[in-house]
């Protein structure tokens, strides 16, 4: 595992769930119930997932709820390390 600068983060690999999580985590965001619905994992499994990103440099931003809605979580927009294609 190569260290990342302060600014790049280390993609996850093309076609896992980890990289479905980002996915689904850039732009409005989502909340843990729909992030278990759309990857199949329980809730305590979402969240280990979140600090692993964490570890890997993505920055996991929650947004307050308006009322009873519940928390929703995005990636906050950081320069991505591609990984290279292998030969």
């Amino acid at each position: 595992m190569t260290t990342n600068t302060a600014n790049e983060i280390d993609a996850p690999k093309t076609g896992t769930k980890e990289a479905s999580l980002v996915s689904a985590l850039t732009g409005t965001g989502k909340t843990i119930a729909q992030l278990t619905d759309l990857l199949g994992w329980q809730p305590h499994t979402v969240r280990a997932a979140f600090t692993r990103l964490r570890k890997r440099g993505y920055i996991v931003e929650r947004l307050k709820p308006e009322g009873d809605a519940s928390s929703m979580f995005r990636l906050k927009p950081a320069p991505v390390k591609r990984r290279r294609a292998k030969a």
